[in-house]
Parts: structure tokens; C-alpha cells; sequence
């Protein structure tokens, strides 16, 4: 008699380890409280087409993605971007991003383009980074991105390229954010080369060639649709509009539960039935830590929202047909009269847009809501109206475009909403959830998804699959 599964939620996370088990011979049932599958994965309809609402690429840092696309029939659907890259939006200029960094962190901070961005002098200071001993940060653990890149190469760099890229992709703090969690192995890679310039360069070196980033023609939802398939042929219980509030019934019908969530519903849905989840290592002064658990339980406050707007508008406007910003652009706190972090250029970025779309007409996408803004500050994100969304989106995507009088080119537009807190990646977030789950070991119950192994279809698909492996030698 087969072994049977359930998996609550239908992300990416979900879906992966929902294949794979159904795959090693488990029944599996598939519980997802919303009405569609795919979690951050979604669509809209705008021009005709149906195109990215969430994630829109992978990175192809490692083969995970890839060999899963692969392994789906996809392979010839895959889609590199167009080559132009994106902008940096600072308060006193717009230029293009450096060729080599990671998270903004120069290998090379005397390359003009770097030079361009933080002035000689700046640019010197970041340079001394190539000469100063590393030995201090060896043996240092919950390494945040703003302390090490303030020491190693100064205040202009954190300020100028780390920042605007953390807060506008990770919609996270410098100064809070893990350079574990944000870029696994760069911290080896500085003490093993001698500067933090140097363990970018290695860092970067390992990845394959081509682009950073790919997509699937039509867009990332091709992925959501094959896994679903791929289920539902084999037989797979997929239940849609089915929220989980208690465990102890799925664990006495199933060999095995997968809570494919947020560690903070994990936890909820876990305590009552295993008791309170601790986490090693975590105390008071550990962020997010509850004192004497791991900061993830219903006695914990409850993490921040790090939610998002995106507004998404199709424009007629044949000025844009040369790639002013090339495929978008990051913009910098304190950019005056500016209310969006990040803008791109989706027609510009992705070769099958723009062929749906036609020359003249495109498509764009701008995001709204900072880590840093503070409640009642007025600024925008995912509690503004739709006017005021679109309002700015108008206004903004002219400045950042550097033409101006965009707004009145709008032929469509669409708001849409990312509420769900984002994965907590503060220092010793890493740490507390190794805790989770060494204390979920033997229990019958795992957790997958990117508060558990990262941000990023790249770290999630991996943990999810490693996640069902484990499972399947049980």
C-alpha cells in the first residue's frame, strides 16, 4: 500500500515537492487556500496578453531551475532578456548598473562604470578593499550586507549601489539584511580570496555563462500550469479554496504533512500539536526572537509586512521603442519626486512582449513600497488606492524614463497587490530556522518555501526537492 502526503499550499514549493513524492510513489493531496495555484507566480491580462503579475525570471546561478524546466518539457521555452541591462536612479544622476557586482557590491571598484556612480575619490576608498586584511570578519557569524560593505569599501558604496538595489529587490534593509541569506557563499569567498571585491569576482565566476536571469515564453505562470498538469495526470488530490487552520487531523489521515508556507504559519499550525517550536541560539537581541522560542510562534509578534504594489501599464508611446532606461531602472531612496523603487521595463526586458505587443506600444511595471517607509509617512505601497497608485505610476514612469509626458500614453493599466510578509532575512534569521527544523526532524512534518531556504526560485526549488528526497528515504 503507497504512503501518502499532504502538502498545505501551492506555491512553487508546494507544487516541487508535491512532484516529486507523487513521482516516488506517494498519493499525494495538494491543499491551497487561495482559488489558483502558484503562490508569487501570477498573471494579468494587459494589451491582449497574458503576462508576469509576480516573479518574473530565475536565476540560473545554479542548474536547479533549469533541470526542473528541463524535466517538465520546457526546455525549448526557455528566454533569455534582452542584453541592454537595467538603471540606477540616484538623487543627482541616472546611469546604467555596473557590469559585475552582486547585490551592488563592485568586483571592481575602479571600473568606469563604478567610477561613474560613486566619483574617483569614492571609488579609491571602495579600492582599499583589495589591500586591507579580511581576517577580522573570520570565525563571525549573522553577517549583515550593510556592515560588511560599510568596512570594506566605505559609505559611498552602500550608499549609492548597495541600497538602492537591497531595498528595491529584497525590499529589505542593508543594515539587516544576511549576506548569507542574500548571497550564499560570498563571505567564504571574501576570507578565501582576501577582499570582498575579489570573492564578488569568484562568486561571479561560478555561475554559468550566458544570462543572469531566464524566463519561459508566455511567461514564468508556464512553469505553474506544467506542474499542475503533471499532478493532476498523476493523480494527485489538488483542492483549491482550502485553508488549513489545524494539523492534527491531516497528520492522523497522512504519513507525512508539508507545510509548503511562512514560518510564522508553520508554527501556528504546528505548536498546538508538537509544542512550541524553539529555535537554537535565539534570544531577545536576535531580531525577531520571542526570548525563549524562535521568534516564529503565536507568542511572537508578528513579522513585518513587507508587501508591494505593482503598476503595470501599457503605454503608446514610440518614444520608448529605443530603450531609453534599458530593461528598467532601481531608484534610490531620496530621489525627489519620485514615489516608485524600481521600475521595468517588462517590453523592453522579455523579446516576447514586445513581439505580441507591436512596435510603438509597451509595457511597464513599477513597484511601490519601501522596508523603510514608516507608518503614516504618506509614502506609497500596498495600502495606497488605486488612484493614487496610478496617479504616481503616471508621473513616475516619464521622470524615470527621462522623456516625461508618458501619463497621458496610458492606453491600459492594472494594480496589483502583494500582502503576504516576504521572508524575514534578517541576521540569524538562517540560524532559527536550522532550529525549526532540527526540531521538527522525526516528527512526520517539513517545511519548505523561501522563508525556509531563501528567496528565489534558484534556493526554493533545490530546498523543496532535497526536502522530498529526505521524505522519500523515510
Amino acid at each position: 500500500m503507497s504512503r501518502s502526503v499532504a502538502v498545505v499550499g501551492g506555491g512553487i514549493a508546494g507544487l516541487v515537492v508535491a512532484w516529486d513524492l507523487l513521482r516516488g510513489g506517494w498519493q499525494v493531496t495538494l491543499l491551497e487556500a487561495e482559488p489558483r495555484l502558484g503562490g508569487a507566480i501570477g498573471t494579468h491580462r494587459l494589451g491582449g496578453i497574458e503576462v508576469d503579475a509576480g516573479a518574473e525570471a530565475f536565476a540560473t546561478r545554479s542548474p536547479a531551475v533549469p533541470r526542473l524546466v528541463e524535466e517538465l518539457g520546457l526546455g525549448e521555452q526557455v528566454i533569455a532578456p534582452t542584453p541592454d541591462g537595467a538603471w540606477l536612479q540616484l538623487p543627482d544622476l541616472a546611469a546604467p548598473l555596473p557590469a559585475t557586482g552582486i547585490l551592488g557590491i563592485p568586483a571592481d571598484p575602479l571600473a568606469d562604470d563604478v567610477v561613474r556612480i560613486l566619483g574617483r575619490e569614492a571609488a579609491e576608498r571602495a579600492s582599499a578593499d583589495l589591500t586591507e586584511p579580511v581576517e577580522a570578519w573570520r570565525h563571525r557569524e549573522d553577517i549583515t550586507v550593510g556592515e560588511l560593505v560599510l568596512d570594506r569599501m566605505g559609505p559611498e558604496v552602500l550608499e549609492r549601489l548597495v541600497t538602492p538595489i537591497v531595498s528595491g529587490v529584497h525590499s529589505a534593509r542593508p543594515e539587516e539584511l544576511d549576506v548569507g541569506n542574500a548571497a550564499p557563499g560570498l563571505v567564504e569567498a571574501m576570507l578565501r580570496e582576501g577582499s570582498l571585491a575579489r570573492g564578488v569576482a569568484a562568486v561571479r565566476a561560478q555561475a554559468p555563462p550566458g544570462s543572469a536571469v531566464n524566463s519561459l515564453h508566455g511567461g514564468m505562470a508556464t512553469l505553474i500550469r506544467a506542474l499542475e498538469q503533471q499532478l493532476r495526470a498523476g493523480g494527485a488530490d489538488i483542492r483549491l479554496r482550502e485553508p488549513v487552520t489545524a494539523l492534527a487531523g491531516l497528520r492522523a489521515a497522512h504519513d507525512h504533512v508539508v507545510l509548503a508556507v511562512d514560518a510564522p504559519a508553520a508554527a501556528r499550525l504546528v505548536e498546538p500539536v508538537l509544542g512550541p517550536i524553539a529555535a537554537e541560539g535565539a534570544d531577545a537581541d536576535v531580531p525577531g526572537g520571542s526570548g525563549s522560542g524562535s521568534g516564529f510562534g503565536a507568542g511572537a509578534p508578528e513579522p513585518r509586512g513587507r508587501g508591494v504594489a505593482l503598476v503595470s501599464m501599457l503605454l503608446d508611446a514610440p518614444e520608448l521603442d529605443g530603450r531609453p532606461r534599458g530593461t528598467g531602472m532601481l531608484v534610490a531612496p531620496g530621489v525627489d519626486g519620485v514615489g516608485a523603487k524600481a521600475m521595468t521595463h517588462v517590453s523592453a526586458k522579455w523579446p516576447w512582449v514586445a513581439e505580441a505587443l507591436g512596435a510603438g506600444r509597451h509595457l511597464v511595471r513599477l513597484s511601490y513600497g519601501r522596508v523603510t517607509d514608516a507608518p503614516g509617512s504618506g509614502a506609497l505601497g500596498m495600502h495606497s488606492s488605486d488612484a493614487e497608485l496610478l496617479a504616481a505610476a503616471r508621473s513616475d514612469v516619464g521622470t524615470l524614463c527621462g522623456i516625461g509626458g508618458l501619463g497621458d500614453r496610458v492606453a491600459e493599466a492594472d494594480v496589483v497587490r502583494w500582502e503576504k510578509a516576504l521572508p524575514q532575512a534578517t541576521a540569524g534569521h538562517a540560524r532559527r530556522i536550522r532550529g525549526m527544523r532540527g526540531e521538527l526532524a522525526g516528527s512526520a512534518v517539513s517545511v519548505v518555501g523561501s522563508w525556509f531556504s531563501g528567496t528565489g526560485l534558484a534556493r526554493v526549488v533545490p530546498d523543496a526537492r532535497a526536502t522530498a528526497a529526505e521524505i522519500l528515504a523515510t
